[in-house]
């Protein structure tokens, strides 16, 4: 290298420059300077020679984009970038230091990327100043032993973690904000990291992981608006903060799990809505002067087997109480105030040990509490002004008392072992009453309400079933006969809105009403009553709604949803943890707790084997079908007594008429549609006799056919259970009144007969055939594909062959990524929309078309769609429709396809007469009549017009029609007095010219 150093101009436009910086690097020397102008340069920078690329002008002058590839690569010892903003998409990293040292300074890196900056093994990483953004991917990853000094950066919009240290990474923040991003920093894998007067703000997820053993040091920064935990410690790490702040968690404000260790210096934790310091597994904490206020829960919980240790820190207020030890738990408390807290200033519980020496406890509900088998020493503390009891010891095990100066609680200041018992909070006390059975009538009036629900016929028998068993149960026992094996937990599947809350709630009464439980009342929970945020919340979530429902019935509506994961972010599965603590909660209270839980027949299948222990515990699953058409209109004629309304005839009839047409897609709500259409009823009513003063009591009462509102458009389905003969042969109907397509109405019509027969035959004990429910639809554009489609998603769903029916219709674009990896993920996502109904692939040839030299991504989904397939085969029918020549090469793209794809429709080009008929049919519904001069220039027009590979079918009928109706509207703009029939009716000369071939 020689001693000048050389300047090299780069400009898209100014003379005496390199046009690309490519160029110019290719050009420089070690130690040159290149200098770039401002303008936007599309390329991929390699940096393989040390040099300094410095951008002109303003910020945000000089931009470098690129897709794909990285937009800036190093590999050389050392190589300087300022004052250039990066672009980059489409790709894993945007830029890729590989070796030696690149430093950032004042640069902007904007990516669409799986990672914006990444640092790799023997490389270091300097930013000054950068602004990094990624609302896709991860901010800066610094991994196998890199290093990386960011200092005065700023991380914003970042879909993933901002800054993530793996394998040995180590990153240093100096003075860095964090904002508006999934997570700020993640040591994992032992990795390594430090910050120092960093801002970490608005974050969507946990601010800070220290995970796999790994050390984290972060001193004087600010952590707030976290919306989850703002640190979790845990696989044995070892993070420690100093001087920092932490304001507004959602859920715990610090968790140390996993037998991991935190260290706590000088750190204030101010309203979190959970706890704000949360110690589980086996895990250690020193808090060192600490400062807590108004935690949303207990402040500082430690339980399991962990330890922690707490020095001169003060807690204030809050919604629980101050410091708690529980189960096998070891707590040191030395010289900590604990003030104002809601409940027990310090707790131990169960099998914990507590041990205080010094403080004070003051104006908290009770000072310091030890109850159950918990043991430990109170000595030189000060314990005051407590709404309860000062020092409470209410367990069978040692608690040392010395040194205290307790007075002006309003309890006992001191109360030791002989005092009365505190009961368990929730739990029962030794006066309460075990269940008792109750007389007959109660019972038979209770299986009365049962049986007065409409419909659920299936439903009634097997809870008149249980019933008939417990009681049975009994009788043996008197007869001195063991009894027989009963689990009265239950599945209740089905759709939406068919009873499963009130038959839940029935069945809770009957129980008790059998002595079986000790009050029956219903406590209904979902995913977000059970499921926190963070390792270890889930468990307290759950055991908590668990406890509201000991002695009646706990009822998880759609439970599936605990066993489906929580999105696609690689983190723990926390619905898993809900449903292994509810398994062991059953186990344990197996005798007072009866637990229900509901949601669609499928999906209930894969929640059961979540875990090896559900099936045992849910031996009985009662299936809820979806109420008929006459059903329905008998909900309608309840509510109408219940509010004094009636139903004339013809408007029984045409609810009848209603409830039968009624899409029935994932919006059907059964009930609570019937409830929904009986209220439109009412607005219309009111609507009608608004403007007629004299309506009297009749008028008032009466709901009319006019009442009843136009049916919903848009997709079609049906909820799984039992065949509805009656929607079938409806759908059928429509099914044939569509125009032309005789060969596809055939071989839809064998379909169902088949598949009819099928489930019959199943039904009788016979073996049924194997069917292939999916098809291929080949044919031109135009012709009725999807409509036949969403007819025969309804048929399948009225044959209670699949759960709902709806029609999720993607294309190429909805299906095919951008890299590899991609496509996979967007393929089962459009396929996991689809369950349960159909899933229709327009012009699915694409997929088996090459498009371009590169990967081809089209056949990545065809193999993720063929694999998906045979995964779901009894949840999914998938139709791929397009011309029937391309349709064979897409066929031939996978060897799996044929044998799914047995049957093939053929969708033919309407005839001349038939594109006549569709026209007129829409015509006559927008209100136009066609004579019969007219029907004749039509039949002219379509038969003289050229057909290419183009032709739209009915697609081009309906152009026409708005062409005829378009003219139609010129020729009577210029009358003065228009007649009905100069509004309405269509002419010969308003068709137009068929078009010709070029």
């Amino acid at each position: 290298m020689t001693g000048v150093r050389s300047v090299l101009g780069v400009s898209p436009s100014e003379p005496d420059c390199y046009r690309t910086i490519g160029d110019a690097i290719s050009a420089a020397r070690d130690g040159d300077v290149i200098s770039v102008r401002p303008g936007v340069y599309p390329e991929s920078i390699v940096l393989d020679r040390d040099v300094t690329l410095s951008g002109s002008g303003q910020a945000g002058d000089v931009r470098v984009e690129s897709s794909g590839d990285a937009v800036l690569r190093a590999t050389v010892e050392h190589a300087e970038v300022s004052g250039i903003e990066f672009a980059h998409s489409d790709g894993e990293v945007a830029v890729d230091v590989r070796s030696g040292m690149l430093n950032l300074d004042e640069c902007v890196v904007g990516a669409e990327s799986e990672v914006a900056v990444v640092a790799r093994k023997g490389s270091q990483l300097r930013l000054g100043g950068t602004t990094v953004r990624n609302p896709g991917g991860a901010g800066v990853l610094v991994f196998d032993g890199a290093k990386a000094e960011l200092t005065g950066c700023t991380f914003t919009s970042v879909g993933t973690t901002a800054v993530v240290a793996r394998s040995g990474g180590a990153p240093t923040m100096v003075n860095c904000v964090v904002t508006e991003a999934k997570g700020a920093v993640l040591a994992a894998d032992q990795g390594l990291g430090e910050l120092r007067g960093c801002r970490i703000e608005s974050i969507s997820g946990t601010a800070i992981v220290v995970e796999e053993r790994s050390k984290l040091t972060v001193s004087d920064t600010q952590v707030s608006t976290v919306d989850g935990v703002a640190l979790l410690s845990a696989g044995g790490s070892r993070p420690v903060l100093r001087d920092c702040r932490i304001a507004g968690t959602t859920a715990q404000a610090i968790v140390v799990v996993q037998d991991a260790y935190a260290e706590l210096d000088r750190v204030v934790v101010e309203g979190a809505r959970g706890h704000a310091v949360q110690v589980l597994d086996s895990s250690t904490a020193d808090l060192n002067e600490c400062v807590v206020t108004g935690a949303g829960h207990d402040a500082v919980v430690v339980g399991g087997d962990a330890s922690a240790r707490l020095a001169g820190c003060q807690i204030t207020g809050g919604s629980g109480g101050g410091i708690v030890a529980e189960q096998q738990a070891t707590v040191s408390v030395r010289d900590t105030s604990v003030v104002g807290a809601a409940s027990a200033g310090l707790t131990a519980r169960n099998q914990a040990r507590l041990v205080i020496e010094g403080g004070e406890v003051r104006e908290c509900q009770t000072g310091a509490l030890w109850r159950d088998h918990a043991e430990g020493s109170i000595n030189g503390a000060v314990v005051r002004d407590n709404l309860g009891d000062g020092i409470s010891v209410l367990t069978d095990q040692p608690v040392d008392v010395a040194g205290c100066s307790a007075d002006r609680n309003l309890g006992n200041d001191t109360r030791l072992p002989g005092g009365t018992g505190l009961p368990e909070p929730g739990g029962s006390t030794e006066d309460e009453k075990p269940p008792s059975r109750s007389d007959g009538d109660e019972l038979d009036g209770l299986l009365e309400e049962l049986s007065a629900l409409v419909g659920l016929d299936g439903v009634k028998r097997e809870v008149e079933t249980l019933v008939r068993l417990h009681q049975m149960s009994e009788r043996r026992a008197a007869a001195g006969l063991p009894s027989p094996p009963l689990s009265r937990h239950l599945v209740f599947t089905g759709a939406p809105g068919t009873g499963k809350t009130t038959v839940a709630r029935l069945y809770g009464r009957i129980l008790t009403a059998l002595g079986v439980l000790r009050s029956g009342q219903l406590v209904e929970v979902a995913r977000p009553d059970l499921v926190a945020s963070v390792v270890g919340g889930t468990a307290i979530k759950t055991t908590e709604m668990f406890n509201k429902a000991i002695g009646g019935v706990l009822f998880i509506d759609e439970a599936y949803t605990l066993s489906a994961g929580n999105g696609s972010s690689g983190g723990p599965d926390f619905g898993r943890e809900a449903i292994d603590t509810l398994v062991k909660l059953m186990e344990d209270h197996r005798d007072e707790v009866v637990v229900i839980v509901a949601g669609y027949t499928n999906d209930m299948r894969s929640f059961l084997a979540a875990n090896p222990g559900l099936s045992s515990r849910f031996s009985r699953t009662i299936e809820f079908a979806d109420y008929s058409s006459a059903e329905l209109v008998t909900i309608v004629e309840g509510l109408c007594g219940s509010h004094d309304y009636r139903l004339e005839f013809e408007t029984r009839a045409a609810l009848h008429t209603y409830f039968t047409d009624l899409p029935r897609d994932s919006a059907f709500g059964n009930g609570r549609t019937a409830r929904k259409v009986f209220e439109e009823m009412l607005g219309r009513q009111a609507y009608r006799l608004a403007d007629d003063p004299d309506a009297g009591h009749v008028a008032l009462t009466r709901l009319l056919p006019a009442d009843l509102g136009p049916l919903p458009g848009s997709s079609v389905g049906a909820g799984a259970g039992r065949a509805d003969e009656e929607r079938i042969e409806q759908l059928l109907g429509k099914l044939r009144a569509l125009v032309g397509l005789d060969e596809v109405k055939a071989e839809v019509s064998d379909m169902v007969d088949l598949l009819a027969s099928a489930r019959r035959r199943q039904a009788a004990g016979l073996p049924a055939p194997s069917v292939s429910r999916h098809l291929i639809f080949a044919g031109p554009p135009g012709t009725g594909k999807t409509t036949v489609a969403r007819l025969y998603g309804s048929l399948l769903a009225a044959l209670g062959v699949i759960a709902q029916g709806q029609v999720t219709e993607v294309a190429r674009a909805d299906l095919v990524g951008e890299y590899v990896g991609h496509t996979a993920r967007r393929t089962t996502e459009a396929f996991d929309r689809a369950r349960g109904g159909v899933l229709f692939i327009d012009e699915a040839y694409t997929l088996s078309s090459s498009r371009g030299a590169g990967h081809d991504f089209g056949r990545e989904a065809i193999d993720t769609l063929v694999k998906l397939m045979e995964d779901h085969r009894d949840e999914v029918v998938v139709i791929a429709a397009g011309y029937e020549r391309e349709m064979a090469g897409f066929l031939a793209a996978n060897p799996g396809l044929s044998s799914r794809f047995s049957h093939r429709v053929r969708f033919a080009d309407y005839t001349a007469d038939e594109l006549v008929t569709i026209v007129n049919q829409h015509a006559t519904e927008s209100g136009y009549e066609c004579t019969g001069p007219t029907v004749a220039a039509l039949r002219t027009h379509f038969a003289n017009m050229h057909r290419g590979d183009s032709f739209g079918n009915g697609r081009y009928a309906r152009q026409v029609l708005d062409s005829t109706v378009a003219h139609h509207a010129r020729r009577t703009r210029s009358l003065t007095d228009p007649t009905m029939d100069d509004l309405c009716v269509l002419l010969p000369e308003d068709v137009p010219t068929p078009p010709r071939a070029e």
